[in-house]
């Protein structure tokens, strides 16, 4: 197979014979033989079939595809330090050239005998001898090509003369008048057509039928003006045609490139220092380099990278400077780039879907493919969410259907991170039962409700499952009595009412639910979605709820800022009371609970968390920390009966405002100071 496919290269850019060419002046004539007639236009094409063949001859089988699991080491190797062309140019510059193959002289060619011409017929022969030289026919070797268009039937282009080269009738005439000065002119003509013809064919590289008429331009006149040019060019000529057999020959043994003083390529190069024209060497050394290209982007479209890097390393000792060999390292790098966009593509599918590990033996395969790639650290940090986040990512927005139609709360993914949980003794206004501090650490992103539940959203609930809360079984919940000025129990109070006990708006945070109401709103939620919908754990309350902060109150100063939140302050009730221990100099414009979102979001996006009203939390009771979790979930103990409650109301006391303040509370108590939200695990 390989030295078929270096015949076929091998006859890349040869010039026809030489009679078949004389009567097409150049071109593929119409009787050009099919083996001889190889245009430049044709040239491309027969490389193009030709290098597939020979690159894939004489090779190893490939490397396996890479694993999901690469080594470092072969991921290093992918992208080797490129050669540097102008060192390789000097290289190949000063290497030694291999002798060339001593070609066969063609032989010097005897005149033929000369016939004298009758002298009646003289005119005639030298009118006929014109019309031949002015037809291309110049000696007996032009005589194949004769009447070519009568022996198609078309019409002859000039008149129909008798099978007679120039040359003959020419030496004919001169034979019967030596001194007749047509002939003698017709002579020199002939000779400026062999040295034109000659010369014609040593820029196709057709150096036998150049060596034959310059021996015929001998034999008739050795002072031929411009003959020893013309020899020295013939042996320029017979050099580069011994290199260049030397390179065709080289390559059919596949000594492309080494051994280093003996190869195909330095042939062909040598060969171009001496005839920087040649068609032979240079497509000579478009083959050698064509075999390395074309092994290099099959190893690329088989995802070898490190072979095709030293594929491409190789044709660079070929030709340094290549247009050539710059397009396949383009085409190399397109491949590559194609393949890592693939892959990328089916991690984010991966991804989507919530599998990160399926995502991350394909990272080490864009790692493999393109190095250094943006698309690296964009599927990275999507594994690194995903494991963290599920199918979202830290402050994203996004509510769940429900099958019964309509959507759940709306949520925020809170991002991972670490805080001190509790107070210090030191802090003003500590507890006893808020330490001892602890720091919390979240191996996992959550999403927690943006607002607390409103009584909208509660009554979706019971109107699709008939629940019946604590306060409605019990009959009554707590209020705030204006004219006591305090919480009072009220008959016929339940999640449809306000703080006052009187019908409430859609918006409000529903009120006069007890922990085993709101556990309830969450089962039913997480029924709806098919997602785990729970009570915030301590933790996860108190972390929401400083949001980044660490003092003491989940804003900078003791004073809290401008529509921080619902906080008692100076606001009057609607009988003109006035808080006794409030934030002085505070007002947000509510006495009792204010619709959902009134006031600015905090820094993980969550509405209501400083005051309005306090909210349940997933843990049981328990006096201090002591043996709490190390982590963020919650603490609770079977058959506890109280739970804790975090974060300020509409009617809490500074100190109660605090990031670390909690209060116990009967699971199925109630009142107009305490509502709930909800936390999604993702």
């Amino acid at each position: 197979m390989l030295g078929s496919a270096i015949e076929l290269v091998a006859g890349v850019g040869r010039r026809p014979v030489r009679g078949a060419e004389r009567s097409g002046v150049g071109g593929c004539g119409a009787n050009r033989s099919s083996e001889g007639c190889v245009h430049k236009r044709c040239r491309h094409l027969l490389l193009t079939l030709t290098v597939a063949a020979i690159a894939g001859c004489g090779r190893s089988p490939p490397p396996p595809a890479p694993t999901a699991r690469t080594p470092a080491a072969a991921v290093a190797a992918v992208t080797p330090n490129p050669l540097d062309a102008k060192a390789v140019a000097t290289q190949l510059a000063a290497e030694p050239s291999p002798p060339p193959v001593d070609l066969p002289h063609p032989g010097v060619e005897p005149l033929p005998p000369v016939v004298a011409t009758a002298r009646r017929k003289v005119v005639a022969a030298l009118r006929q001898a014109r019309l031949a030289l002015d037809a291309g026919r110049i000696d007996e070797r032009d005589l194949g090509v004769i009447d070519a268009a009568s022996t198609t039937g078309a019409a002859p282009a000039s008149p129909v003369v008798t099978p007679a080269d120039a040359l003959a009738l020419y030496r004919g005439v001169l034979a019967s008048e030596p001194r007749n000065t047509l002939a003698a002119k017709g002579i020199d003509d002939v000779l400026a057509a062999l040295a034109a013809r000659a010369r014609s064919a040593l820029a196709h590289e057709d150096v036998s039928d150049a060596q034959r008429d310059v021996d015929r331009i001998a034999a008739l006149r050795g002072d031929f003006p411009g003959l020893a040019p013309l020899r020295d060019e013939m042996a320029k000529a017979w050099r580069v045609a011994g290199l260049n057999e030397r390179g065709r020959r080289l390559e059919m043994t596949g000594a492309w490139i080494e051994p280093v003083t003996n190869n195909a390529a330095a042939a062909y190069r040598q060969a171009l220092r001496l005839d920087p024209d040649s068609d032979a060497a240079k497509a000579g050394l478009d083959r050698v380099e064509g075999v390395f290209i074309a092994r290099a982007l099959a190893a690329a479209n088989s995802a070898h990278y490190p072979d095709a890097e030293k594929a491409l390393a190789l044709a660079l000792r070929v030709r340094a400077g290549s247009p050539t060999l710059d397009a396949a390292r383009r085409s190399v790098l397109a491949i590559r780039q194609r393949h890592a966009q693939l892959l990328a593509s089916q991690a984010d599918a991966a991804l989507d879907a919530g599998d990160a590990d399926r995502a991350e033996p394909l990272l080490e395969r864009i790692e493999f493919a393109m190095p250094g790639s943006p698309l690296i650290a964009k599927v990275r940090e999507r594994i690194k969410n995903t494991r963290l986040y599920g199918r979202h990512l830290p402050g994203q927005v996004f509510s769940d259907g429900l099958s019964a139609g309509g959507r759940g709360p709306d949520m925020v993914v809170l991002p991972v991170g670490s805080f001190r949980m509790g107070s210090a003794d030191s802090d003003a206004g500590h507890d006893a039962n808020e330490s001892p501090q602890r720091p919390i650490t979240f191996a996992h992103g959550f999403a927690m409700a943006r607002t607390d539940v409103t009584v909208e959203q509660y009554g979706r609930f019971v109107k699709a499952t008939k629940y019946r809360t604590d306060a409605q079984r019990r009959g009554s919940s707590m209020v705030y009595d204006d004219s006591q000025g305090k919480l009072v129990a009220r008959d016929g109070v339940d999640w449809r009412d306000d703080y006052l006990g009187n019908p409430a708006v859609p918006q409000m945070p529903v009120l006069h639910v007890s922990w085993n109401d709101a556990q309830a709103y969450t089962i039913w939620l997480s029924s709806q979605s098919a997602r785990l919908y729970r009570l915030p754990s301590e933790a996860e309350f108190e972390y929401a709820l400083r949001a980044g902060s660490t003092g003491v109150y989940p804003w900078p100063d003791t004073a809290p800022p401008k529509d921080i939140g619902n906080l008692a302050g100076n606001d009057p009730s609607p009988g003109g009371r006035k808080w006794g221990d409030k934030f002085a100099d505070y007002a947000d414009g509510y006495w009792g609970p204010a619709p959902v979102a009134r006031f600015k979001a905090n820094a993980f996006g969550l509405y209501d968390m400083v005051g309005n009203v306090a909210q349940w939390t997933q843990d049981c009771w328990h006096d201090n920390y002591r043996r709490a979790p190390a982590d963020a979930s919650a603490w609770v103990n079977p058959g506890c009966v109280e739970r804790v409650v975090r974060g300020a109301s509409w009617a809490s006391a500074p100190t109660q405002a605090r990031s670390a303040w909690r209060s116990r509370h009967g699971a199925d108590e109630s009142s107009a100071r305490i509502g709930f939200r909800v936390v999604r695990e993702l």
